[in-house]
């Protein structure tokens, strides 16, 4: 998916996806983990928002040094934006079942090689059901700057690919700790065609056995606050995992979970611009108690493009 057209008038202007990463985003790697995204529920703390409380979020920007060529309108503000989702592996901004726009607020720029920051203070609801993007459970923020007089698409995300736009991994408190039965887990994925039109899709999970130096720091100060954890799995679990596709006219299914260096499940779906919801199930029998096992979910188009994603982390306890 290329560059949002109506931010082509911004080169300056980007978010991390990766620390350091100068906003060239990997469109093949775990970019759904941006650091320029920080929430901090006032009782819950960090990555968690409190229902019925006001809860910072501070989105980070940067403009590149005066010695690239980037090019800018020159506007004295930027507008900063904030949407909540449930956890998907796609995800639109006029879509109220897919998102929740929190605010749209103003910032003042900042100069050549500099990173600014706004602060979102985010006042989630009560009482609605986890199906609301507002709803307790797992979520994704998404965040998107721009100078104040350009206009972005009202319909597309244009993630991962655009500079502009960063998304990270949340829970609205509650995040019930779903438990396995009979050593299966079922996680609930919320996804859409980001066009107009229906067409298909590649879903695709993988089994990380060797993060990255910024997924496993990322995930592992996480679970260091799991009572239970012990390491992050190296094996294998031999019973496998999956999308379950069956609603959506599954084709080309490929099923390449229960071993090799990069265990993974893949198959083609029918999407539509309405939200679906599919399971992921994953088979943790026989594998040690303590130990954590990375999934990342990921959606493209059929050409390969990426479409979405998240990552998913289950600790056997």
């Amino acid at each position: 998916m290329p560059n949002d057209p109506g931010l082509a008038g911004d080169t300056c202007f980007y978010m991390e996806a990766v620390s350091g990463d100068g906003g060239t985003h990997d469109p093949s790697g775990t970019w759904w983990l941006s650091p320029d995204i920080q929430l901090t529920g006032p009782v819950s703390g960090p990555d968690n928002a409190d229902p019925g409380q006001t809860n910072p979020v501070v989105v980070k920007f940067h403009r590149k040094p005066a010695n690239t060529d980037c090019n800018t309108p020159g506007d004295e503000t930027l507008t900063v934006q904030l949407w909540v989702g449930n956890p998907s592996l796609a995800m639109a901004p006029n879509n109220q079942a897919s998102t929740f726009n929190v605010l749209n607020i103003g910032s003042s720029t900042v100069g050549p090689g500099a990173t600014g920051s706004q602060q979102i203070d985010w006042s989630v609801p009560s009482g609605l059901p986890p199906d609301d993007p507002q709803g307790p459970g797992h979520k994704c923020l998404i965040a998107r700057c721009f100078p104040d007089s350009l206009s972005p698409s009202n319909s597309k995300f244009f993630l991962p690919d655009d500079p502009h736009l960063a998304q990270h991994n949340i829970c609205i408190v509650p995040c019930p700790e779903k438990k396995l039965v009979h050593h299966q887990f079922h996680f609930k994925v919320s996804t859409l065609n980001p066009g107009p039109e229906k067409e298909r899709a590649i879903l695709r999970a993988v089994l990380d056995l060797k993060p990255r130096e910024f997924v496993g720091r990322t995930v592992l100060t996480r679970l260091k606050k799991v009572n239970g954890f012990h390491q992050l799995a190296t094996a294998v679990p031999t019973q496998g995992f999956k999308f379950d596709l069956s609603a959506l006219s599954p084709s080309n299914v490929h099923d390449n979970s229960h071993a090799g260096p990069h265990p993974n499940f893949e198959g083609q779906a029918t999407l539509t611009n309405h939200v679906a919801h599919i399971n992921f199930i994953a088979d943790l029998t026989g594998t040690q108690a303590g130990d954590a096992f990375i999934y990342h979910l990921t959606q493209t188009d059929t050409s390969g493009h990426p479409q979405g994603g998240l990552t998913l982390v289950l600790v056997k306890l």
